[in-house]
């Protein structure tokens, strides 16, 4: 599906409601506020709060198929801006008519809305039973497998099922980058770095020139700690100043990495017999030495002339001492 060929700030200029939900499905793009905007209008579906008219209907030319998606997206935005009333009269309008309703309420199609109505609302064992549903009709129904997931996630002390859940979820769909993403935070929020690490690792495969991924992966090595992973550390923040050379975060993160491979360089020289170690990684220490020089010169370069310059120059103070 390519979409209207008109951009959608022309689009919403001239108030063509039914194409600019058309193009925000195609683009793949969260504008929630702006296909309520435009939803309501084109399809007449009221909060409550529009009045007793609920809009001016304009879907009396829309198909059955044109319909339908427009009230599954604009059930869909509704419950991203919190109007659980909006999204309810949605599903409404799906089964309006006893005889001709646009979609069974047997179908996946209807209960998937019906799911994240339920979870909306709180009734988050009258959800479960849907997705419980869903997935018993088809085991491969991966929205259904994450909507249980949230679930859990969404609920105080159960971290070690939803974390369960997740585990499940990507052994049945290892392809799934935000799912990865996703544990990578659940990860960090448990302090464990090396797993975090490993999922920021799955998720490189996907979109290999994004800089903050890379950034994320290096801080994680970073903290993990270890020679090996001092090294990798550097070498992805390196690469995340490499695709975006104004990721500041990126470039602390760069002087902190390369910082802590000095460091347990030292620790390991001090605790065995002779130099055979240091001598080792004798270039390593000079690349890292280097790229302290040079990280330190860059935030400089950014922060010259600005209030902040004197508590960055006194920071990178600290890291020379190391050369």
């Amino acid at each position: 599906m390519t979409g209207p060929e008109d951009d959608l700030p022309t689009l919403i200029a001239r108030q063509d409601h039914l194409n600019v939900l058309r193009y925000i499905r195609a683009q793949k793009i969260r504008e929630p506020q702006t296909v309520v905007t435009h939803g309501k209008l084109l399809l007449g579906i009221s909060d409550g709060n529009d009045g007793p008219s609920g809009g001016r209907r304009q879907h009396l030319g829309l198909g059955d198929a044109e319909r339908l998606a427009a009230l599954e997206q604009l059930c869909i935005a509704s419950l991203d801006i919190g109007s659980l009333p909006l999204a309810e009269s949605c599903l409404d309008a799906m089964q309006a008519g006893a005889s001709n309703s646009l979609v069974a309420k047997e179908s996946s199609r209807y209960r998937k809305l019906l799911g994240m109505c339920l979870e909306a609302s709180g009734d988050y064992d009258g959800a479960s039973a849907v997705y419980d549903a869903l997935l018993q009709d088809n085991p491969s129904n991966s929205h259904a497998a994450k909507r249980k997931y949230c679930i859990l996630a969404a609920q105080p002390g159960k971290e070690t099922e939803a974390m369960k859940a997740l585990n499940d979820y990507l052994s049945k769909h290892p392809g799934d980058i935000a799912a990865w993403n996703q544990m990578a935070e659940v990860c960090l929020s448990a302090s464990d770095f090396q797993g975090a690490a490993y999922c920021y690792e799955e998720v490189i495969l996907g979109c290999p020139l994004d800089s903050n991924i890379h950034c994320k992966l290096g801080e994680a090595y970073c903290t993990a700690g270890g020679l090996a992973n001092a090294k990798l550390a550097r070498k992805h923040l390196a690469q995340a100043v490499q695709l975006d050379s104004n990721n500041l975060r990126a470039w602390y993160g760069l002087i902190a990495a390369a910082e802590g491979y000095l460091e347990e360089v030292e620790k390991i020289t001090s605790k065995s017999k002779g130099n055979s170690k240091k001598e080792a990684e004798e270039e390593s220490v000079e690349v890292a030495k280097e790229l302290i020089k040079f990280g330190g010169e860059k935030l400089m370069q950014v922060y010259k002339g600005t209030k902040l310059m004197n508590i960055v120059e006194r920071v990178l103070k600290e890291s020379s001492e190391l050369l």
